[in-house]
């Protein structure tokens, strides 16, 4: 009777290892393996990111330029970026699943992966609201759940913790530089616009659609933002708006960088960004009202 036993356990222990996954990507596409993907290949920062919380960091074979987050992730083999991959080096890697940014890979590029019958899946995380769900989708697609589960849970609470803390402040608004040459803002389809409401700042480009819209100066000074800031850790860009005293922001000293490199990531690495965010407006709040 033992030997029956262990025999129907170990039956069911490897029919549990192999059975196949399905999960929905964001191209509205169900994609099945054949079992959990344990060789995965990442092609934009944000997934690897996404990837590492779902638990499934050890199964990334390879990712894309600019992966720095979390810092394991640099030690993966790099194979490609938002304009070009090395398909014949991601073939050799043998991956289970490719992992793709869907508006931000070449659809061309990705379309060689597909003829080559490597599964792809698409993901296009726009919302803070978004990152939890990815995560956990992710985490179902290498059999990782309880990982992708767990710090899910904790990235939802991190963020109902910020937006509950920055919920009655005295909204502001902003004016968040990405560029100056040509000069160039988010819209309200970035996840920038998601923190910056989250931190009680109002995005005084926010009817705008694109993601990144380039905008002209005089825009920016009819608008007259309560602050201007970028996220790029270097504030020499923003020196042309000191001379517009007329502006409020310039009126009280509110024209500064925040070293937050996270923020634009829509993953789960972007809670410090957000952090750091909703910090530099508090303090622009009080500038205000001295």
């Amino acid at each position: 009777m033992m030997r029956l036993i262990t025999f129907v356990g170990l039956l069911f222990g490897t029919a549990a290892a192999t059975a196949s996954v399905t999960v929905v990507d964001d191209a509205g596409r169900s994609v099945t393996l054949p079992a959990p993907a344990h060789r995965i290949v990442s092609l934009a920062p944000n997934l690897t990111d996404a990837l590492f919380a779902a638990g499934a960091g050890a199964y990334v074979v390879g990712t894309s330029r600019f992966s720095d987050y979390p810092a394991a992730a640099k030690k993966v083999p790099v194979v490609g970026d938002a304009t070009m991959i090395d398909l014949e080096r991601i073939v050799g890697l043998k991956p289970d699943v490719v992992v793709v940014w869907k508006s931000g890979n070449a659809a061309s590029q990705v379309e060689k992966l597909t003829r080559l019958g490597i599964p792809v899946f698409y993901s296009e995380t726009a919302r803070l609201t978004e990152v939890a769900s990815t995560t956990r989708r992710l985490g179902k697609l290498a059999g990782t759940e309880d990982a992708a589960d767990r710090n899910a849970d904790a990235f939802e609470t991190e963020l109902d913790r910020l937006r509950t803390a920055y919920a009655g402040k005295k909204r502001l608004k902003v004016f968040f530089q990405i560029w100056d040459r040509p000069l160039m803002t988010v819209g309200r389809a970035q996840i920038i616009d998601d923190a910056l409401v989250l931190c009680g700042g109002d995005n005084i480009f926010a009817d705008l659609d694109q993601p990144a819209p380039a905008v002209g100066r005089e825009a920016v000074l009819v608008r007259n933002p309560d602050v201007i800031l970028s996220g790029g850790g270097e504030g020499e860009s923003l020196n042309g708006w000191k001379a517009s005293g007329f502006l409020a922001a310039v009126k009280h000293d509110n024209v500064f960088a925040i070293d937050a490199p996270t923020l634009a990531l829509p993953s789960p690495s972007i809670l410090s960004g957000v952090a750091t965010l909703c910090h530099a407006l508090d303090e622009a709040r009080t500038r205000a009202a001295r």
